[in-house]
């Protein structure tokens, strides 16, 4: 073989002396180009079938056919590459990568274009690319990999494929040595039916957890999930969401400033700007914080000067609730503390209320008034059935009375035991009374004069009609007495002093 010049080399794989004295000539070249005491790791030229220098051509040495290079526990294998002055390599067609860590763990690496720098310690990948460390791959147009930190970065849209799970994002982090990636951009995860939709989040596959960063939307196992950040773990469907955060599934909606949730057990709880509604939406609950344990909910507020605010959307009427804890079991509703509720023209308050929502059936508690339109009805204990969500039947169990208005200065007053009412369209048709029961009744005649009648009987049926009385019947032994009143007159002193005071209605 003729030589003509010194750097100008051409060595037949078959020439083993002459390439393994080739590679020892460049190992030689690229260590005394270092600092001794601050050594980096060089790229080794473990095989080539060609390698040929020709400074008329280019400024690199190239490797053609079989070509395997090594770096600490790196091997890559290509077709060609350039090996440059200042260590660089550049690698061509079906390129191959294959790098093991210190714990053993092995990654992969598939392209068609790569750039190696032994300075950086890091591998520009491009066209094509496949990456694999163990059961995750990520495809890609170009990665960058980091041959000491054992780190992959993207930062063109990548799909990540592990089992089921592909996850797609414009730019990301990976490090295979503590098997976390970092999306971000437009990131989607789809598992089966499954579905996460972020603008920068976090996977740590050693706990299964998923760290969320930004505004996030996740679909996982029939429940609806939105935050601006938060953590869950899909193994155990537990997790914790912040930022306007919000779960909805079959039971409804919970949301909050902040929310954690057991998709297992179908528990949450919710802090802060509180909002629940059962699965129809017709149903609205506010407050400051809010629990769903073992089927039931309870809201609740944390300011005294707050309420409890429920809305109800069912029917004509919405229905209007404030108290200061709320509770629910299936059809089941409990209020506590303060409860005064709205509905139309239909209204009432009290200690405590409970409400069959299944029979529409609602029993009002402690010192209990009822409004009516313009009808006020008071007693120990109220029970209500509605039906079109208003007011069909009603009973006052205890020291029942009735206010009906007479004029803009008087009542009519009906007081008893017990008290029934019935209502047609939500508006006060008929009363009975039964059990010492009380009559104070006003009338004014066609010349202006207006008359009181005071009885008393076991039991009294009184109509009404647009909101006026029409009748009054007096059974079982009437006692009574009729008297021509002023027209100046306001009430009747005795009138007060035997009769409850008319209270005022609360505003909502």
């Amino acid at each position: 073989m003729n030589i003509n010049r010194i750097d100008h080399l051409t060595l037949p794989l078959v020439l083993l002396g002459f390439h393994i004295l080739a590679s020892a000539l460049f190992a030689c070249e690229i260590s005394a180009q270092t600092d001794s005491q601050d050594a980096k790791k060089q790229i080794e030229i473990l095989g080539a079938d060609v390698i040929e220098r020709d400074p008329n051509i280019s400024d690199a040495t190239r490797l053609v056919g079989n070509v395997k290079l090594g770096l600490g526990n790196a091997i890559l294998t290509c077709d060609s590459a350039y090996r440059f002055d200042n260590g660089q390599f550049e690698v061509f067609s079906d390129v191959y990568i294959f790098d093991i860590s210190t714990s053993g763990e092995r990654s992969e690496m598939w392209a068609n274009y790569a750039v190696l720098d032994p300075e950086s310690e890091m591998i520009d990948i491009r066209e094509d690319v496949r990456f694999v460390h163990e059961k995750f791959t990520i495809e890609c147009p170009s990665l960058k990999y980091g041959l000491n930190s054992k780190s992959v970065s993207y930062v063109q849209r990548a799909q990540i494929i592990e089992g089921d799970r592909i996850l797609s994002s414009d730019v990301g982090v990976y490090s295979s040595l503590t098997d976390r990636l970092y999306a971000g951009g437009n990131v989607e995860i789809i598992e089966n039916e499954d579905r996460i939709l972020s603008d920068s989040l976090a996977v740590d596959r050693n706990d299964k957890t998923l760290l969320l960063f930004k505004h996030s939307l996740i679909d996982v196992n029939g429940a609806l999930i939105a935050c601006e950040r938060g953590e869950y773990d899909g193994e155990t469907e537990k997790g914790w969401f912040a930022g306007k955060a919000s779960i909805k599934d079959i039971q409804g909606l919970l949301s909050g400033d902040s929310i954690v949730v057991n998709r297992q057990n179908n528990e949450g709880q919710a802090w802060g700007n509180v909002t629940v509604s059962d699965s129809s939406a017709a149903m609205t609950v506010c407050g400051d914080y809010a629990s769903r344990m073992k089927g039931s909910e309870i809201v609740k507020i944390n300011d005294a000067a707050s309420f409890v605010k429920l809305i109800n959307i069912e029917g004509e009427d919405t229905l209007k609730m404030n108290c200061s804890v709320l509770e629910r079991e299936q059809d089941l509703l409990f209020a506590y503390g303060g409860v005064v509720f709205e509905q139309g023209s239909f209204s009432g308050e009290g200690d405590s209320l409970s409400w069959d929502r299944k029979s529409d059936e609602i029993w009002l508690l402690g010192e209990p008034v009822v409004w009516s339109e313009e009808d006020e009805m008071t007693s120990d204990t109220v029970k209500m059935v509605l039906k079109n969500n208003k007011p069909s039947v009603m009973k006052l169990i205890g020291r029942a009375h009735v206010f009906s208005p007479a004029n803009d200065s008087l009542d009519h007053k009906i007081s008893g035991r017990n008290l029934d009412a019935a209502f047609k369209e939500g508006k006060l048709h008929k009363v009975d009374v039964s059990g010492n029961g009380t009559v104070l009744y006003y009338s004014v005649d066609g010349n202006e004069k207006m008359s009181r009648n005071r009885a008393t009987c076991a039991h009294i049926q009184m109509l009404f009609s647009g909101g006026s009385v029409t009748r009054i019947t007096l059974l079982s032994s009437p006692e009574g007495r009729f008297e021509e009143l002023n027209n100046d007159i306001e009430d009747d002193p005795k009138g007060k002093d035997d009769l409850q005071k008319k209270r005022e209605k609360p505003d909502l």
